[in-house]
């Protein structure tokens, strides 16, 4: 009886080590795009002056220019209460994208990529790197700081979740921010 009943769980951890992750935990990769650098920390104390210290970076590995007008970054808090406009949410819209002279409008190119930062400032192309400027609203995060207040209901935690959503297909990258400023 015991060697049946191990069989059955050897059986059942195998089953399970080949499944792949749940759709729950899991989430599609947005074709050509993927969450690079997030700058989660500023130095010092938040405050609205610092608020550009926390960025996302969504790079573009693909061999195509890929549209980027709608797409979505949230934090976890902003996905588990479904904010998609506010508070730790941005939405690009149509024609937020900076692109250089002769470039089509909201299409990041190949190689590029689009750094989304969480304070005030002018969009810009520097090189390959698109700079867009949230202004995060003082009141959301803490002074505007939003990459660094936990995830979900579990708001202390040292640790949180970007999720990026294009066309109905999102991907994440969490990360620690107890050790440091930056997570690549």
């Amino acid at each position: 009886m015991l060697k049946r009943i191990l069989a059955a769980v050897a059986v059942a951890l195998i089953a399970a080590a080949t499944a792949g992750p749940s759709t729950s935990a899991a989430a599609a990769d947005i074709p050509g795009l993927r969450i690079g650098t997030i700058g989660y920390n500023a130095y010092g104390a938040d405050v609205a002056s610092n608020r550009n210290a926390e960025y996302v970076d969504v790079v573009n590995d693909g061999t195509a220019a890929v549209p980027v007008a709608g797409l979505l970054v949230q934090d976890s808090w902003a996905r588990g209460n479904n904010r998609t406009s506010r508070c730790n949410t941005t939405m690009l819209a149509a024609g937020a994208l900076p692109v250089a002279a002769g470039q089509p409008a909201d299409m990041l190119p190949s190689g590029d990529t689009l750094r989304i930062y969480m304070g005030a400032g002018t969009a810009a192309v520097d090189g390959t790197l698109h700079k867009v400027f949230r202004d995060m609203p003082t009141r959301c995060g803490l002074n505007g700081h939003t990459l660094n207040n936990g995830a979900g209901a579990n708001r202390w935690a040292p640790w949180d979740t970007v999720w990026v959503t294009l066309g109905g297909v999102s991907e994440s990258k969490s990360y620690n921010f107890s050790r440091g400023y930056v997570a690549n």
